[in-house]
């Protein structure tokens, strides 16, 4: 297979774009994750399932920042799963450094493939934030610095969301993001559609350019982390590079974190821990105090 001056066997290239082929011990990793969350739930004072619209996964997990009071930095995540899987259940644990340091964090969830179209989560994504822009003050955050994050699938829908026009799509044009943190994100819809895991996610040849991250660059200039794994295979490594010098292009002050030896899944494992560099660099882009 043919991608973008790299030629693959179907097999390899299957195994560069498949993070559960590339990493053995994935169900393993995976499986700490609704441990590590019920931890943090049990450390962190929390209000579970708030709904940002009609359907039964379209909800937020809220995390007030450390101490209460009001004006606390806003934090948007989404999980990752090949849009295919997740729960902002399975990662509560994402909060709490975020949380201990001052931020206030919303972690949502979305549908997934092939139950509806990749064009109908990136709009979930979308009225999420509006969601947390309408109800920030609620929780002490405060809605004209929101971050947002996202891991893997999340980390597109992350992408998407900068290019969103909220003045037209959802009729807020005062709608200003602080910045977003991208972690192991995949952005080309040109390569998913080439392997098995499109069989679930249904991409087709139109949704390319429609929602691929990387022909669809930051409608205003923002802070962006781009985050990766040095243990991840070399064309997601690359995805990031790529996403990166596009968001660059249009003026984004981009800060490419490169982790070393961490692979797709203990990349965000570890995020808890306060000295892991993507934390480090979260924590100073919001500000949190």
């Amino acid at each position: 297979m043919e991608y973008k001056g790299n030629s693959y066997p179907a097999e390899e290239f299957e195994w560069q774009f498949n993070p559960r082929q590339a990493v053995p011990d994935v169900d393993e990793i995976l499986a700490q994750r609704p441990i590590l969350s019920e931890a943090s739930r049990a450390r962190l004072t929390h209000e579970l399932d708030h709904h940002y619209g009609d359907g039964e996964r379209e909800v937020i997990d809220v995390f007030p920042a450390a101490g209460g009071g009001t004006g606390a930095p806003t934090l948007i995540f989404f999980h990752g799963g090949y849009w295919r899987a997740g729960h902002a259940r399975e990662n509560s644990f994402f909060a709490e450094p975020f949380v201990k340091a001052g931020a206030c964090v919303f972690v949502a969830t979305y549908d997934l493939c092939p139950d509806v179209p990749l064009g109908h989560i990136a709009g979930q994504a979308e009225r999420a934030i509006v969601w947390v822009a309408k109800n920030a003050a609620k929780f002490g955050a405060d809605p004209n610095n929101i971050t947002i994050a996202g891991h893997s699938a999340g980390a597109h829908l992350c992408a998407m969301a900068l290019a969103c026009d909220w003045g037209v799509s959802h009729g807020m044009p005062g709608l200003t993001l602080s910045g977003a943190c991208l972690i192991s994100g995949i952005y080309d819809l040109a390569a998913v559609r080439q392997i098995q895991i499109n069989e679930d996610i249904q991409a087709k040849e139109e949704d390319v350019a429609v929602l691929s991250p990387l022909a669809r660059p930051p409608r205003k200039a923002v802070p962006l982390i781009c985050a990766v794994g040095l243990g991840e295979t070399e064309e997601w490594v690359r995805q990031t590079h790529l996403y990166a010098e596009v968001a660059k292009g249009v003026g984004c002050d981009v800060d490419i974190v490169e982790v070393p030896e961490m692979d797709h899944f203990t990349i965000l494992v570890e995020i808890i821990d306060p000295a892991h560099p993507v934390t480090v660099a979260l924590s100073g882009m919001i500000g949190a105090r």
